[in-house]
């Protein structure tokens, strides 16, 4: 495996002449001989990591089951353990590649959709559809404000029955007591008190049961509120994480407005044709009918005109002005727009330096710790070790006094002393 594979391999034999080393050049020819006999096939490397990672599964797997083998009476051998945690690795590189090419896939693939979503207008459909999904969700969660608001007043009054009920029970029972307790109850008052307690038992176990009912209410009320938050949430966060989409939606609603403003002034600039060419139309019938027209009448035609021009003048460099403005607005708006992504680059850049910064401080606090516990479990060991040390040497100098004190009794034995003698406690 080591020579053959899809590579090409070169292989050189080292000999010496010496007499010392015949037989180390011996094996080398040997081993040489052989080698030229091995032949590879080199065909050229595709990107197929799929079949690269089934295949590198199935080469751990087997070496695995090698060192696994209950019946594999030898212990396992440093290659084949070497050999596995290069295929691990090998697989680990294939996988990085797989969603590496997979990220850069989806990126392409996300771009397109971009495009083709401008190119055929429907970008506006999906804001107008967010809205109206957002208005939906606005309009639930008041009806489940709503809901909760009658569902708490029903729950307190039925609350407040219950304490009623409790309360009223509470005093039949010590009534029922005191009556007992005195011996002077008759027999049917005294079921008739019964029947009353057990009659109150009942209606207080169906409030109670009311009242559960009413908490389940309000918790699957409270449950439902969540969601349709945690929904409206994952909207906003939608809009608001995909700057570049939402960038991309308020430029489509412009041009919208901008084609429809344009599609009423090109119907209103044709009413107003039509209608000055049938003023035209109507004055020169006047003209043939042979209308005169008094000085005065001419003078306020003339008048009339200067007016109209001027206003036509000021009219124009109102439009002008509006188109500037327009210009000047739409280049200061994508410039905010440039000026604000490039912020949340830098402070998204900035909050990962700071995470690093913390990740590395938490490293060396961590490695700092592990060497101090690292060095109190030494301590301990030696400690251990020293105290086990102590103990062989106490053990042994016990048993030795112990032997001691028994080669003196059996001494003081064979002299024919006791022990508790005079000649003995004085020595």
């Amino acid at each position: 495996e080591s020579f053959g594979g899809n590579c090409q391999t070169f292989f050189i034999a080292a000999v010496s002449p010496a007499d010392a080393d015949f037989h180390e050049t011996l094996s080398t020819l040997q081993i040489s001989s052989k080698v030229r006999n091995i032949q590879n096939s080199i065909t050229k490397n595709k990107i197929d990591n799929t079949k690269v990672i089934e295949e590198l599964r199935a080469e751990i797997s087997r070496l695995r089951d090698k060192l696994t083998d209950k019946n594999f009476t030898k212990t396992p051998e440093r290659e084949d353990v070497l050999q596995m945690e290069e295929k691990v690795r090998e697989l680990q590189v294939a996988k990085r590649q797989t969603w590496g090419e997979k990220e850069r896939l989806s990126h392409i693939y996300e771009e397109e959709r971009r495009i083709n979503l401008a190119n055929k207008g429907i970008l506006g459909w999906v804001f107008d559809s967010i809205k109206k999904e957002n208005k939906e969700i606005q309009e639930k969660l008041a009806l489940l404000r709503k809901e909760k608001d009658q569902l708490m007043i029903e729950y307190k009054e039925r609350r407040r029955i219950v304490d009623e009920m409790k309360d009223e029970l509470q005093n039949k029972i010590t009534e029922y007591s005191k009556l007992v307790e005195s011996g002077k109850n008759k027999e049917e008052e005294s079921k008739h008190k019964v029947s009353e307690i057990q009659e109150m038992k009942d209606r207080l176990k169906q409030e109670n049961d009311n009242l559960k009912k009413i908490k389940h209410q309000l918790k699957e009320n409270q449950e439902k509120q969540k969601v349709e938050k945690e929904e409206a949430k994952s909207q906003t966060s939608f809009l608001k994480g995909n700057t570049e989409l939402r960038q991309r939606l308020q430029s489509e609603q412009r041009e919208r407005y901008e084609k429809d403003n344009a599609a009423t002034l090109v119907e209103e600039a044709d009413r107003i044709k039509m209608e000055s060419d049938q003023e035209k139309a109507d004055l020169q019938l006047k003209g043939a009918e042979g209308t005169v027209y008094s000085t005065e009448q001419g003078v306020a035609l003339e008048m009339e005109i200067v007016e109209l021009k001027a206003e036509r003048s000021v009219m124009s460099l109102k439009i002008q002005a509006l188109e500037n403005e327009k210009k000047r607005q739409q280049s200061d708006l994508e410039l905010a727009y440039k000026q604000h992504k490039e912020e949340t680059e830098i402070q998204q850049l900035q909050n990962f330096q700071t995470f690093r910064n913390y990740r590395a401080v938490f490293e060396e606090q961590k490695s700092a710790i592990e060497q101090r516990y690292r060095s109190l479990l030494e301590e301990a060991i030696q400690d251990a070790v020293f105290l086990s040390a102590t103990n062989q040497d106490l053990m042994f100098e016990n048993q030795q006094l112990k032997q001691d004190m028994a080669e003196i009794k059996d001494k003081l034995t064979m002299s024919g002393l006791r022990l508790d003698s005079p000649d003995v406690l004085a020595t």
